[in-house]
């Protein structure tokens, strides 16, 4: 029989052949296994389109109704969503009408953009263009944006720094902060950069942070549940003797909560361009990543790596975060295996082994035994038994 083919398989005495239409899968069943009519079957179920309905009302308005929705205005990234949407009306005009608006109009855009910008920042401006129309047209319905180009979401790459670069840029940061004339306090953005160095968690995910969260005796803090990316659940992040001594002045300084993130951010970039130069790469989520590093560097496992980074099980996100130490990790592993297969050929030779022709040890050889005839005795037993 020919190969099978993609999407068919067997069910009983038929066979069942299906395919993903519009995000939904459609199947059918066929009494003789014949590729032809079951390739013809599947090319006609996906050029058979749902007729997308007209929609009448601009773009700009369709865009304000989505927004409206309080499931959407909820979203903690709704700002930069919005932002996406003005690039979109200035591009195809405001009072264009959305049934007007063509598959090509956007594809131009989405090419337009991939040959200035990376594709992750694309692949988010066409994310938030099709969740307008997929709020006009439905989530099943076909609609001119799933047919353009889908730019990769990220790009997995080394992001981290190593601890001595982080403690320069750390140390260049001012101490203190004047709060009003002959008043000075301890510098927030500071204290919070440090802290964030020594834990890796986010400056989204500490600002939540609360202070019967800590269990100063364990050296623990019990994460709130994040609300990054698909969200996550409570976890503990342990703290090592710097982290403490950050975690007391973060305490001394009563910052829960009190404190911007973004602000810390702009500051940590601040002193990144005092020490690295104007166009360094580097920024708070390198803190992260730098953490990540550190950590697999130290015991060699991504899963360890997740679980203090407080990753999901199973996270891909765990493998993109220790990036940073995979080559060292890698020739580690390679070099220990090597010195475990010389120490395994070494004690061969301290056992008194010889060594081969070739100049390796090889084990020494061993006399066959001399093996029974069993076929005689048992032709015997069985004219025995015939007796």
């Amino acid at each position: 029989m020919p190969k099978k083919l993609k999407g068919v398989r067997r069910q009983g005495s038929k066979w069942q052949v299906f395919v993903k239409v519009s995000g939904q899968f459609l199947s059918t069943t066929f009494e003789e296994y014949d590729p032809v009519k079951m390739l013809a079957w599947q090319e006609q179920e996906k050029s058979a389109k749902k007729p997308q309905s007209l929609a009448t009302g601009s773009l700009a308005e369709k865009a304000a109704e989505y927004f409206a929705k309080p499931e959407i205005a909820a979203q903690l990234y709704i700002d930069q969503k919005k932002a996406h949407l003005e690039l979109w009306l200035e591009a195809l005009g405001p009072d264009t009408p959305i049934a007007a608006i063509t598959r090509d109009q956007v594809e131009a855009m989405v090419q337009t953009w991939l040959k200035t910008l990376a594709e992750a920042t694309v692949y988010h401006r066409r994310a938030s263009l099709l969740a307008v129309f997929t709020h006009v047209y439905g989530s099943h319905a076909e609609n001119v944006v799933l047919d353009t180009t889908v730019p990769a979401a990220w790009t997995p790459r080394d992001q981290s720094v190593d601890y001595a670069t982080l403690a320069k840029i750390l140390e260049t940061m001012p101490t203190e902060r004047l709060v009003s004339k002959g008043i000075r306090q301890p510098s927030a953005a500071r204290i919070v950069c440090e802290l964030l160095m020594h834990t890796g968690v986010r400056g989204c995910d500490l600002v939540q942070v609360r202070r019967s969260h800590l269990d100063w005796s364990r050296g623990i803090v019990q994460m709130p549940p994040t609300k990054k990316g698909q969200g996550g659940k409570w976890w503990p992040c342990v703290l090592t003797p710097d982290g403490l001594d950050a975690m007391r002045a973060f305490d001394a300084a009563n910052l829960y909560g009190a404190f911007s993130p973004a602000a810390v951010s702009h500051s940590w970039k601040r002193a990144c361009r005092r020490v690295l130069g104007h166009d360094t790469p580097v920024h708070l989520y390198s803190l992260r990543h730098s953490v990540g590093a550190d950590t697999l560097r130290a015991s060699g496992d991504t899963t360890t790596v997740g679980r203090v980074l407080g990753h999901a099980p199973g996270s891909r996100m765990s493998e993109q975060y220790s990036k940073g130490a995979h080559a060292e990790v890698d020739r580690r592993a390679v070099e220990a295996m090597a010195a475990a297969r010389q120490a395994m050929l070494a004690g061969k030779v301290a056992k008194g082994v010889p060594p081969a022709a070739g100049g390796h040890p090889t084990a020494a050889p061993r006399l066959r035994k001399k093996l029974r005839d069993t076929g005689k005795s048992r032709n015997v037993n069985t004219l025995r038994r015939v007796v």
